[in-house]
């Protein structure tokens, strides 16, 4: 009895010892792996980040781009991580919501939300030799000449193509998608009237918009953008309850541990309150978010479901 009474206490004296030995999250460099190329929105808005979170957290954050097959290869790159809160993917909406019906295989399932940093609007610019003044003008257009109309985007599986096809269904318009390589290609696609409108952040356009070579019809946001308060969301001048915006989020190997998701987004709330930070983003024309992994994986959830929908009717998948 005394025997078993000292190897129970051994037993709990060496368990207490090794907690707190244990050393607590984080204790080694942090890496964040932007599944998009240097100087793109994702890119800025991790670099913009990552100094503050490291002060937060007490640890160097190192930012490093491997983009690839729509990010993809990035994403397969963190899921094969260890679940330690080390190896994280920074990555845009549609990586997580739209390449799950788009491609075969995709290691995006094997991610959990940790954090979103920030979200973004589209808007609907069209050029202005077709005089339209709103977007129920480019609909009645659309509609009087079916399938002479086209819209720059870009890639398929973007949000701004997705946007395209939802519109196709939900305003019962035909039109044509033409992709582009990335959103200032098809800004200037429109300014050059090789074709009529185009669906992009305001930011990658905006230089077109000030130039007077593109004319904002709608935003796809559920509210009014305050840098273009004059431009109403298609859910207020054509389609009720449409929005739809993009962000930037951060992600970690599934099985992560609670208490480590939880440091993370506390340092990025920290670091989004922060004055500068703020400015930063809404040059880009982004709104700090910061909701935790729970909401943020919610979010995620009911985006895919959504997309889902549009990708299959329109039957899209890329190989």
């Amino acid at each position: 009895m005394l025997k078993r009474t000292l190897s129970a206490a051994v037993l709990l004296m060496i368990g207490i010892l090794t907690n707190a030995q244990a050393d607590p999250y984080p204790d080694r460099l942090i890496r964040f792996i932007v599944s998009s190329p240097a100087g793109t929105a994702p890119d800025i808005v991790a670099r913009l980040l990552a100094p503050k979170m490291s002060e937060v957290l007490g640890q160097n954050i190192v930012v490093e781009n491997k983009s690839g097959a729509n990010g993809n290869l990035p994403a397969s790159e963190v899921a094969k991580a260890a679940p330690d809160g080390y190896t994280l993917l920074v990555t845009v909406a549609g990586t997580m919501t739209a390449n799950p019906w788009l491609y075969p295989k995709t290691a995006v399932t094997e991610l959990q939300a940790v954090s979103q940093f920030a979200t973004v609007d589209f808007v609907i610019a069209a050029r202005p030799s077709l005089k339209l003044k709103s977007l129920p003008d480019l609909f009645k257009a659309m509609r009087d000449k079916p399938g002479t109309f086209n819209v720059a985007t870009s890639g398929a599986g973007s949000y701004p193509y997705l946007i395209a096809e939802m519109l196709k269904r939900d305003a019962k318009v035909d039109f044509l998608i033409v992709k582009h390589n990335g959103g200032a290609a098809a800004g200037a696609s429109v300014a050059g009237e090789h074709t009529d409108f185009v669906i992009e952040s305001r930011a990658a356009i905006n230089p077109l918009v000030v130039a007077g070579k593109l004319q904002l019809l709608a935003s796809t946001g559920m509210q009014r953008n305050p840098m273009t308060p004059d431009v109403p969301t298609i859910a207020e001048s054509a389609l009720e309850s449409f929005s739809m915006s993009g962000w930037v989020g951060l992600l970690a190997p599934k099985g992560t541990p609670v208490e480590v998701l939880d440091a993370l987004a506390k340092a990025s709330t920290v670091a989004l309150a922060a004055p500068d930070i703020r400015a930063r983003l809404a040059v880009l024309d982004f709104v700090p978010s910061g909701a935790g992994h729970e909401a943020f994986s919610r979010l995620i959830a009911a985006e895919r479901a959504k997309l889902g929908e549009i990708i299959k009717s329109a039957k899209l998948q890329i190989e």
